[in-house]
């Protein structure tokens, strides 16, 4: 099926679904046309306050946290990390912010 978002890449569609309130998007490319495409309210993510009080809780904590971080820049919400790694990093981390 012909589509007029076709010709935009995946990455550049999941930062459009992002940008007007879609949170971390799927990169189905279905789901993200229609996510872009219609004027429902954007789906609930759950995980969208953990990845916000673990960014919170590591700019705030930085120079005491980065060497436990390798390969993490701490922008849970703005880099968008996949559902698994902020799970893994929520169940790792929320002892010490709770």
């Amino acid at each position: 099926m012909s589509h007029d978002l076709d010709d935009i890449n995946t990455s550049e569609l999941v930062e459009m679904a992002r940008k007007v309130g879609h949170g971390n998007a799927a990169r189905d490319r279905e789901a993200l046309y229609d996510a872009l495409e219609y004027d429902d309210p954007p789906p609930t993510d759950a995980l969208e306050d953990c990845r916000q009080v673990m960014e919170d809780h590591i700019t705030r904590n930085y120079r005491k946290l980065r060497t436990q971080l390798p390969g993490c820049n701490g922008k849970c919400v703005s880099f968008g990390c996949p559902d698994l790694v902020v799970q893994r990093c929520w169940m790792g981390i929320k002892k010490f912010i709770l």
